[in-house]
C-alpha cells in the first residue's frame, strides 16, 4: 500500500503537491496524489465527496493534508486507515471555515463561483509565487473556480480519528495561528514559519525532511 498521501487543497489541483511526492518517492516511499477536483465543483455534500474521492487511494501508513485539505483530513485519515496524520501550513479541523477566509473570498465571487486561486494575487504573481516554469504550467493548467457558497459547508470532524501520531509542519507566517493552535492543542509542531507556503512546490527536499 502507498506509505503517503498527499491531499491537495480545495483551491489548487494536485500539482502544487506534486514536487513533494518526487521528493518522497526519491527517498524510495510509495506516494498517492489523487486529483479530487471533481468534488468540490458544487458545495453541497463536497466534505463526503472529497473523502471518498481521497479513500479510492486505498489504505495508507500516512495522510498529509496541505492548507485547505486540514479542515477535512481527520474525516479522510478514518477513510484510509492512516496511522499517522500531517497538517502541512494547513487549516485545522473546526467543523467550520475560519472568518478570514470567508472574508477573503467574498470579493472574489462573480457569477455565483469564486475565482480560480491562480488569478488573486496579479497577473504576473504566480511567476513570482512558484518561478519553475515547468512546476508553474502544472499548477496553471489546474486552475478552477470553487462555487460561491463553497465555505458555507460545515464539515464535520468524526468524533475518533487516528490522533495518536499527528504533526504540525509549519511553513509560513500565514499559518502562524493555525501553528499556535496545533500546539496548543499537544501536537507535535516542526518548522518555525519563517518559509513560504508553496515552499511545498519550491523548497520540496526540505519539506519532505520536515514530515518525517
Amino acid at each position: 500500500m502507498p506509505t503517503w498521501l498527499l491531499v491537495h487543497p480545495p483551491l489548487l489541483g494536485p500539482a502544487v503537491l506534486q514536487p513533494l511526492a518526487a521528493a518522497l518517492r526519491r527517498r524510495g516511499d510509495e506516494v498517492a496524489v489523487p486529483d479530487l477536483r471533481a468534488a468540490v465543483t458544487t458545495a453541497p455534500g463536497w466534505p463526503r465527496r472529497w473523502v471518498e474521492g481521497a479513500a479510492a487511494a486505498g489504505r495508507v501508513e500516512v495522510v498529509v493534508g496541505f492548507s485547505g485539505a486540514g479542515i477535512v483530513l481527520p474525516a479522510v485519515a478514518v477513510a484510509v486507515g492512516a496511522r499517522r496524520v500531517v497538517w502541512l501550513d494547513a487549516v485545522l479541523p473546526t467543523g467550520t471555515w475560519p472568518d478570514d477566509v470567508r472574508e477573503l473570498v467574498a470579493p472574489l465571487v462573480r457569477g455565483g463561483r469564486i475565482a480560480d486561486w491562480t488569478t488573486w494575487w496579479g497577473p504576473d504573481a504566480m511567476t513570482e509565487l512558484v518561478p519553475d516554469e515547468r512546476v508553474r504550467a502544472a499548477v496553471l493548467a489546474e486552475g478552477h473556480e470553487l462555487p460561491a457558497d463553497f465555505y458555507d459547508v460545515p464539515v464535520p470532524v468524526p468524533a475518533e480519528w487516528p490522533d495518536a501520531d499527528v504533526r504540525y509542519v509549519h511553513l509560513s507566517a500565514s499559518y502562524d495561528a493555525e501553528a499556535a493552535a496545533a500546539r496548543a492543542r499537544g501536537w507535535t509542531v516542526v518548522g518555525d514559519g519563517t518559509g513560504e507556503h508553496l515552499d511545498v512546490a519550491n523548497d520540496p527536499g526540505r519539506v519532505a525532511d520536515l514530515l518525517g
